[in-house]
């Protein structure tokens, strides 16, 4: 467009010296007057057909670029219990497969979580940064603080049973399946987590108080459960059973 627009100019500035120089009829070359005229004139024009690019040339190069953003979302990895808030106190709203993808609302840095929508639900819950990938333009996602907790810790799992059936499989080795069940004597409790020998091997939710475990032991050997409860105030103190020389 803005060359177009020199040549428009350049080629009006030909045309009105020519005009000029022929319209002295008597002889064949134009006065003085005219030539100077003729100059005169495209001399101007090439003045402002060279400003005029300069400063379109300016505003094209200084325009400014529009930067593409993409909508934030969160790639989840693993098996993923999305919760009220940013600790594994909280208590479990919904699940997420690994591979399910979910919009992103909000962040927390401090704790390392995202802030996701519940899938056919207008509330929220919190992944742990540890679980998912962030995409998109995830940076400039409004920090979020949790609401403080107004419980208090919850009380100790009541007494656990634990009846057992044992399989033989080869040598000493045998298959032992642990029925354990306890009782919830306060319901203040978001979740109960399952111990064996001190490593955790359950997660359950507050509506659970039964939890079947299988696995392999040498003859004679000991088995230790543990259950304890916790809420967004944090974790109960454990309540646990010794299984002695089991399957002897």
């Amino acid at each position: 467009m803005i060359l177009r627009k020199v040549v428009l100019i350049f080629s009006g500035a030909l045309i009105l010296a020519l005009q000029a120089c022929n319209s002295g009829v008597k002889s064949p070359a134009a006065s003085p007057e005219v030539s100077n005229l003729a100059s005169t004139i495209v001399a101007m024009t090439f003045q402002a057909a060279t400003q005029l690019a300069s400063q379109s040339s300016d505003v094209l190069t200084s325009a400014p670029v529009a930067t593409p953003t993409s909508k934030p979302i969160l790639y989840i990895n693993n098996n993923v219990q999305c919760r009220t808030g940013t600790k594994t106190n909280f208590k479990v709203v919904t699940t997420f497969m690994p591979g399910t993808i979910v919009d992103i609302v909000g962040k927390n840095t401090v704790d390392s979580a995202w802030l996701v929508p519940v899938p056919n639900s207008p509330e929220t819950c919190w992944v742990l940064a540890q679980d998912a990938s962030p995409s998109g333009s995830y940076e400039s996602l409004p920090e979020v603080t949790p609401q403080p907790s107004t419980q208090k810790a919850p009380s100790i799992p009541g007494s656990i049973s634990w009846p057992f059936i044992c399989s033989y499989v080869q040598g000493n080795v045998y298959e032992v399946k642990i029925n354990l069940s306890w009782t919830n004597l306060a319901n203040d409790a978001n979740g109960y987590r399952v111990y064996r020998s001190n490593t955790q091997i359950a997660d359950l939710p507050a509506t659970t108080t039964k939890f079947t475990d299988t696995t392999n032991v040498d003859l004679g050997a000991q088995l230790t459960y543990s259950v304890e409860a916790y809420n967004d105030a944090g974790v109960s103190p454990r309540k646990s059973i010794t299984i002695n020389s089991i399957c002897k």
